[in-house]
């Protein structure tokens, strides 16, 4: 067993650190870390199983930060803390390729252009037995990616199986620093609209977001769709610098209040030289945070029709406090609200759900004024309305049940195998469509002939993007999603009609 005593210091610092002086002032609080150090030493001592003291004590610590009921206040490992610093910091030591499990094997989804995996020659579908010599076998695609990832500098050796080859095979790659691009893509959708999807927020967002602004308005772009669906958002700095490309200086982009916090209002502090173009910003259920801050901001000041459906709600401001065993607390310090005053964290406390929803109704019914020249009435009720609703398309049960199977992505290796001359004139014909069909069946799937025709238009396009990812790379393949995405064909639909930002709002009253 492992014996570990806590002193009452220790015990004092794990549950009280972050309440302050006060602490010591509350009689009662010091008896219960009195009381708490007893219990644990007691089942040290006493119980009837051996127990493990560090598990005890972190059970300690994630009921503490339970009992907050605040799903954005948590303690993060050593492996998360290293994960959530990649996320923000948008570059780590490794090979550039995404990886996943396909049928229990750990599987390369695709190499990123320009990266050592892709200059290394891997391929979409390639199985990744051994990492210096190690088997993956039975391995979290978590553990896996530890591995690979390392020191720029540093060689990792893979062991590959590819379809396509009688044996498996090594391949040496060098390490080097990766960066995660925060526009992921960027083009034009027809000759004066040009499209930007922005996945996160990290630390070089809004100097991607600059560049791709740039690259479209010289490309002849004079109305933009800033896409922010699925960015689940990133640097609160990024989120007011982003706003900053699409505001006007001395314009107010979100404030922040806490209860020790003194109250802050980020505002715009520079000017850019863009003019007043039209702009559709898309948004959704996993638009949040940074996401939230940018498409509050830019609804608040009429400068950009916010289109889609109603955004997450995570509305609060979380210090990141690193910890001795190599982990870390991020704590919940503050709420942020929109420049008209809308505050865009939603209530969460499962145990008030019905009085939330009451509250939830109540604010829905405050109207509040927007601070740019059109006066328009916003909403508040955590997260941000959509000025223009457009509900997604709802996938069928088979459509869900092949791309949970994962089996778009398996026949596109299956097919491009067999099929070698493919340009990208390629379109997905009924031929097409006729060996998808055999090939689901041969995957136990047994469609009949009216669930399938029901979903030939969304397989069509389904298989068209991953061919095109597979053959040309993630841009190639991005472009056909564009293409085929409804809410963007809605929001060139609406820009085709508008020659100024005002003419957005008043389309969307028709």
């Amino acid at each position: 067993m492992k014996k570990v005593f806590i002193p009452l210091l220790l015990i004092a610092l794990i549950c009280g650190i972050f309440i302050g002086s006060r602490l010591w002032a509350n009689p009662d609080t010091y008896q219960l870390l009195r009381i708490f150090n007893k219990i644990l030493k007691d089942i040290e001592d006493n119980y009837v199983d051996e127990v493990n003291s560090d598990s005890l004590v972190r059970g300690a610590i994630e009921g503490l930060i339970g009992s907050l009921k605040d799903p954005h206040t948590v303690y993060l490992t050593k492996d998360e803390y290293e994960a959530l610093r990649i996320s923000t910091e948008g570059e780590f030591g490794g090979i550039g390729a995404s990886i996943g499990k396909r049928n229990e094997k750990i599987t390369v989804i695709s190499p990123l252009e320009g990266t050592p995996a892709y200059r290394a020659g891997l391929l979409p579908g390639d199985i990744i037995l051994m990492v210096d010599s190690m088997p993956t076998e039975g391995k979290s695609v978590e553990l896996v990616i530890k591995q690979i990832r390392g020191k720029p500098g540093t060689k990792v050796v893979l062991t590959i199986q590819r379809e396509t080859m009688p044996e498996a095979f090594n391949v040496e790659i060098v390490r080097a620093i990766i960066k995660l691009n925060a526009v992921r893509y960027f083009g034009m959708v027809n000759t004066d609209i040009g499209y930007i999807y922005l996945a996160t927020f990290s630390r070089t967002a809004d100097a991607e977001l600059k560049n791709a602004l740039d690259s479209l308005f010289i490309m002849g772009a004079k109305k933009i769709i800033f896409d922010l669906r699925l960015n689940s958002g990133g640097l609160l700095q990024e989120g007011v610098a982003v706003g900053e490309l699409f505001l006007s200086k001395g314009e107010d982009v979100v404030s922040t209040r806490g209860r020790v916090e003194p109250p802050r209002i980020f505002k715009v502090q520079k000017s850019y030289s863009y003019k007043e173009f039209p702009m559709i910003t898309l948004v959704d259920g996993s638009s949040a945070s940074a996401s939230e801050i940018v498409a509050g901001a830019l609804q608040d000041w009429d400068r950009s029709l916010i289109m889609g459906t109603h955004t997450f709600g995570k509305g609060s401001v979380q210090n990141v406090i690193p910890l001795e065993d190599g982990g870390a607390l991020k704590l919940t310090t503050a709420r942020w609200y929109t420049p008209s005053g809308r505050c865009i964290d939603k209530p969460f406390a499962e145990q008030e759900t019905i009085v939330i929803e009451t509250k939830v109704d109540t604010l829905k019914e405050k109207a509040f004024i927007t601070l740019g020249p059109l006066k328009r009435k916003v909403y508040g009720r955590g997260g941000i309305n959509a000025d223009m609703v457009v509900e997604p398309p709802k996938r069928t049960k088979l459509e869900t049940e092949v791309a949970i199977k994962n089996l778009f992505f398996d026949f596109t290796l299956y097919y491009t195998n067999i099929h070698k001359n493919i340009d990208k004139a390629f379109v997905v014909d009924e031929k097409v469509l006729n060996e998808f069909l055999n090939y689901l069946r041969e995957k136990k799937l047994e469609p009949s002939e009216a669930q399938f025709d029901s979903s030939r238009i969304i397989f069509s396009q389904m298989l068209k993007q991953e061919i095109f990812t597979n053959l040309w790379g993630q841009k190639e393949g991005f472009r056909i999603r564009v293409e085929n995405d409804p809410l963007v064909a809605k929001a060139v639909q609406l820009l085709k009609e508008a020659k100024e930002q005002k003419d957005l709002f008043r389309l969307t009253k028709k």
